[in-house]
């Protein structure tokens, strides 16, 4: 039977290999046309973006109702307008969520 470990220790160096593969593939001396690093720039924001509006709107296939999932989100965009720092907006928005689930929202 295959274990969690296994199955993450597994997507761990598939995800590893595969960018390796692009620093292989798109590095050196080579230089990138200006559209293709634009979209680049834009994979990370479009992933994050994603994943967040799935755990936002999505529990287990159906829709979310409202609660401290979206009142945390509330608090890390705020901070992530006042701070513009990747760091304190996670940390705001996770310190929110605990906060909220421990009161008991």
């Amino acid at each position: 039977m295959i274990t969690a470990f296994v199955v993450f220790t597994v997507a761990a160096i598939g995800t590893y290999l595969i960018r390796l593969s692009g620093v292989f593939l798109l590095g050196g001396d080579r230089e990138l046309p200006p559209r293709v690093r634009t979209a680049l720039s834009l994979v990370a924001p479009a992933a994050m973006g994603a994943i967040i509006a799935n755990s936002l709107l999505l529990d287990e296939g159906d829709w979310r109702a409202f609660g401290p999932w979206h009142l945390a989100a509330l608090v890390a965009v705020g901070v992530a307008l006042w701070k513009r720092s990747m760091g304190w907006t996670l940390s705001a928005g996770a310190v929110a969520f605990a906060a909220l689930l421990l009161a008991g929202a």
